[in-house]
């Protein structure tokens, strides 16, 4: 009879014991739902980067990279079908360098990116909103790439053109790739800062060569000769389309477009995403004999 009234003392303090233990899941399961277990993580590709601020290396996941790499090179005002294709480009520049890189070289990728950090600086209030529409735009297209004969292609961009995008054949003095073609960009001609003046030292530069779209190729002061990109970049102008005047012993550069003109215009393709055309359909237009594939198909394709 003790042993009967014994189990059941024990009984009482199993299930006090019982509930002791099992309150506290009960109370996070009502609070919270059902715990569901997360799939397990694929392994992330890493790249080596250098740190804008001090030239440090640092190592990275390699979407972390390339977010940071869109951040910086698109405005998050853009359409999201605008910011998919940038998103494209900036993968496949990535991919590019990767499949280049010599056996036993160490590869260090150099792009300016934007940290988490100098989001927040750049974005101010506006953080939460271009976070979240950088991680869609880089989600949505993921893996993609744009593949010319099985190989990432070259795809440069720019802001805006003088009206065309300019053949890389002549642009560029190579038949590498013919997927660069001049293309219309008519909505680049009334974009409000189109066209922009400076002021340079010395005269007497001459023009004398220039490629179909109307950026310079060649240009001349006295004995010396250089070509167009490279006075555009020594005088820091926005275009490698521009026009010279003389005043007062001066030059006044009147440039057309901002950037190289090479590649996707971001403004046209702004154009077209509001028009209704998606990202692919974006890249098809300014990279035509290009095709949009997944990298791991890339991957096994070179096997």
């Amino acid at each position: 009879m003790g042993g009967f009234f014994m189990l059941r003392k024990w009984k009482k303090y199993g299930c006090i014991l019982f509930l002791l233990i099992a309150l506290p899941y009960v109370i996070t399961i009502f609070i919270n739902g059902p715990m569901r277990l997360a799939p397990p993580r694929q392994e992330e590709t890493e790249v080596m980067v250098q740190s804008g601020e001090d030239d440090r290396l640092l190592t990275m996941s390699l979407d972390a990279y390339g977010m940071g790499m869109l951040a910086k090179e698109i405005s998050m005002e853009m359409d999201i079908e605008t910011i998919k294709a940038q998103a494209v480009i900036v993968r496949t520049g990535i991919y590019k360098k990767m499949t280049e890189q010599k056996e036993g070289e160490e590869l260090v990728f150099t792009d300016h990116f934007y940290t988490v950090d100098e989001m927040e600086k750049e974005w101010k209030s506006h953080m939460q909103e271009y976070y979240e529409k950088l991680s869609k735009a880089w989600n949505e297209t993921k893996e993609r790439i744009l593949v010319y004969e099985d190989h990432p292609a070259y795809t440069p961009y720019c802001r805006l053109t003088n009206g065309k995008t300019r053949d890389a054949k002549e642009a560029l003095g190579t038949d590498q790739y013919p997927y660069l073609k001049s293309v219309d960009c008519a909505e680049d001609k009334d974009a409000e800062d189109a066209f922009q003046s400076k002021e340079i030292d010395g005269t007497g530069y001459e023009i004398t060569k220039q490629d179909s779209a109307g950026y310079v190729l060649e240009i001349r002061q006295g004995e010396e000769t250089m070509d167009g990109d490279t006075f555009r970049d020594r005088w820091e102008l926005a275009s490698s389309c521009y026009t010279l005047k003389e005043e007062n012993k001066k030059t006044i550069v009147i440039t057309q477009g901002i950037g190289h003109g090479l590649g996707m215009s971001q403004n046209m393709a702004e154009s077209m995403a509001k028009e209704g055309k998606d990202y692919k359909e974006i890249l098809n237009y300014f990279f035509e004999e290009t095709v949009l594939k997944e990298v791991a198909e890339i991957l096994k394709d070179t096997e």
